[in-house]
């Protein structure tokens, strides 16, 4: 089964990449809170703990779509939920993207291909399990 093993690989990159992306997320969240604390002002901070939130935020969701989707590998009715769950990691891999342009950060067409790359493979693995489980 092709789609099984999209849905394996990726599930498990997912797993990496959540842990990486939740730990990162916190140590931008208290950097963040750092910096506030010493310079004594809050100003200007609201895109930089909004980065940091989605990111964490994205990387939890990302973490349990990766255990979703082992799940999936041995029980394909859960495919469903896992293509929920990586089309909203890609949607909020883009939102993402789009609070770093407008935090004053560069478009780069690679990372964000590169941060579809996973979600992507991860949806299209479900959607494969979903048809060997109906035929």
């Amino acid at each position: 089964m092709k789609g099984q093993k999209y849905l394996k690989v990726t599930s498990i990159l997912m797993i990496i990449g959540g842990v990486i992306g939740i730990i990162a997320g916190i140590i931008a969240i208290l950097g963040v809170s750092a910096l506030v604390a010493l310079t004594g002002s809050a100003e200007g901070t609201g895109l930089l703990y909004a980065g940091s939130i989605i990111v964490t935020v994205a990387s939890v969701i990302e973490f349990i779509a990766g255990i979703k989707g082992l799940g999936a590998c041995k029980m394909p009715q859960k495919a469903d939920a896992c293509i929920k769950l990586g089309i909203i990691i890609a949607v909020l891999s883009i939102v993402s993207m789009i609070v770093n342009v407008v935090g004053g950060g560069e478009f780069n067409v690679t990372s964000l291909i590169l941060n579809l790359l996973v979600p992507g493979a991860y949806v299209y693995g479900a959607i494969q399990m979903k048809k060997d489980s109906q035929g």
